[in-house]
């Protein structure tokens, strides 16, 4: 799928689904290949206008051709959203920056209950559960 992809002058991802997170849509971007996705759920977050890729309206085929249409007249537009897609990969869904949030996230939380059940140690109540 990756090598079809790098072959792609864009990634079509017309669901009408309400999509949780859509892995195609990150692998896609991590190749450099913008997107043409529905506006709903997701897609519509992931997806930014003009930027990354194309929105067209949930269930609107004319409105996905056009969208289409429009990044074959455009392909130096078109490789700027290629390139911004990538960029987005490796600023937001990387393995390493997925570590390093979910590391924020544990250190944010440690930093918050660890001072209140070290002073509830100190005055020697219990930490509630």
């Amino acid at each position: 799928m990756i090598a079809l992809m790098k072959q792609a002058f864009v990634l079509v991802f017309p669901s009408e689904c309400y999509e949780a997170f859509p892995t195609t849509i990150a692998e896609a971007f991590a190749t450099g290949l913008p997107v043409v996705a529905s506006h709903l759920g997701a897609m519509g977050e992931l997806v930014q206008h003009g930027q990354t890729g194309l929105l067209f309206t949930p269930g609107n085929a004319n409105d996905l051709a056009a969208k289409v249409e429009w990044a074959r007249a455009h392909p130096r537009e078109l490789a700027d959203m290629g390139r911004r897609a990538r960029h987005e990969f490796e600023a937001k869904y990387t393995a390493e920056r997925n570590y390093q949030l979910l590391r924020e996230i544990y250190n944010r939380v440690l930093d918050e209950t660890m001072p209140a059940a070290l002073s509830a140690s100190a005055l020697g109540h219990a930490t509630p559960h």
